[in-house]
């Protein structure tokens, strides 16, 4: 059961935490469009920077998420506190654990905190997600296939005892694969649709357990005006296939709609990856040595052939024609390589299990309406596939670069 659900919340001051990353900067906006005093936590001034120029008229706080005992805490004054910030491992995987727990421990010192909504992640439930038999099972125990994945679990379900043990209600949404403008998952289907031969397994078909930034910010306002009796929820456009957000993003920046991959060659790849394992890995790594760079060297070479000058024509002969077989199926499977491109498990995955947030519609105008999501991802687009023609061409349409001799773009 969801601790602290007797407890009746209207929400008056929202903490928002991770403020300057992907999610944490779109959902200022949106809480601050809908009408909420809204508190973004940072860590340094670069960070209110950022804020200030993401969300004006935000309130922006610079300080520790994790302060000292008898030390006040950032976030105080704040009764709902959405929590996007996740602590980095630092390289030492078990520091992401420890880091996580005290993130957690010390959000919930805010004296005036009742909510907690933390963001955790679709990859909870492994990398290539299998359709299950019980939904509602396959929620309440997912196996993550990444530590990434299980380092998120973890925090989720620390944050869960201790925001119950703390008497404050909490909310675990369980984020699918964000894209939009500013998004790596948008700059990576814009690069997939344009590289030649990529293909889309299935055709696209499966779902996509994705969802546009301006939808995350929008479901995070229902929730926070209307509320939800779960303690988890999947957050994503539950009914858009992976060809619904390839299209979107093509027609967008007005290329070809990105090919289909046929069913028994999207089959093949999700049963490949499927097969996986630690001894197959093990195997393939083995016959992946540089065992031929070894037996080719001078000296082995030179060592081999002294060898053969001994042996008798007839097994010279065979051991010639075997490496001249060895080495033309070396030649092919490398050409098959390079032409074959890598499909990320994602995009073969089935859809993750619910039960999901309501979505709310596309506003007409304005913030998260159809034309700015566009118009965003085109300028966007611009900036990075471009920076260099962009600021040559700045520099040189600029007032004082007209002097005689200096050329001028138009």
């Amino acid at each position: 059961m969801n601790s602290g659900d007797d407890v009746v919340i209207t929400p008056t001051r929202i903490g928002v935490t991770g403020a300057t990353g992907q999610v944490g900067s779109r959902l200022l906006r949106h809480l601050r469009a809908a009408g909420f005093e809204v508190v973004a936590a940072v860590r340094n001034p670069v960070g209110a920077a950022l804020c200030d120029a993401i969300a004006p008229y935000c309130e922006i706080r610079v300080g520790s998420l994790v302060p000292d005992e008898g030390q006040p805490h950032v976030l105080d004054d704040c009764h709902v506190i959405v929590n996007c910030a996740i602590e980095s491992s630092g390289g030492i995987p078990r520091q992401a654990y420890t880091r996580n727990r005290a993130l957690i421990d010390g959000l919930l010192k805010a004296k005036s905190l009742k909510w907690l909504v933390h963001f955790s992640t679709v990859a909870v439930y492994g990398e290539l997600i299998t359709k299950a038999s019980d939904d509602a099972q396959a929620s309440l125990r997912p196996r993550p296939g990444s530590e990434y994945g299980r380092s998120k679990l973890f925090v989720e379900r620390y944050a869960s005892r201790r925001a119950r043990t703390r008497g404050v209600r909490y909310t675990a949404i369980r984020l699918g694969h964000v894209y939009g403008a500013g998004i790596a998952r948008s700059r990576e289907i814009i690069e997939l649709a344009r590289t030649p031969g990529f293909e889309l397994p299935f055709g696209g078909r499966l779902p996509s357990n994705a969802i546009h930034a301006d939808n995350v910010g929008a479901a995070i306002v229902g929730l926070l005006t209307d509320g939800a009796p779960q303690e988890i929820y999947g957050l994503c456009e539950a009914s858009h296939t992976w060809r619904d957000v390839f299209d979107w993003h093509t027609a967008c920046l007005g290329l070809p709609p990105v090919h289909n991959m046929s069913d028994v060659a999207s089959a093949a790849r999700r049963d490949a990856i499927l097969r996986q394992s630690p001894v197959r890995e093990a195997v393939a790594w083995l016959r992946g040595l540089p065992i031929k760079s070894l037996v080719r060297s001078p000296a082995m070479f030179d060592l081999a052939l002294r060898a053969l000058v001994k042996t008798p024509a007839s097994i010279t002969k065979a051991v010639s024609d075997i490496n001249r077989r060895t080495g033309a199926r070396g030649h092919v499977a490398r050409a098959n390589a390079a032409a074959d491109h890598e499909v990320a498990p994602l995009y073969l995955s089935d859809g993750m299990p619910g039960p999901f947030l309501d979505l709310r519609p596309a506003a007409v105008d304005g913030l998260g309406s159809e034309m700015e999501r566009a118009r965003e991802l085109r300028e966007w687009h611009e900036l990075w596939r471009r920076p260099r023609m962009r600021a040559a061409m700045a520099a040189l349409t600029a007032p004082d670069s007209g002097a005689a001799g200096s050329p001028t773009w138009r």
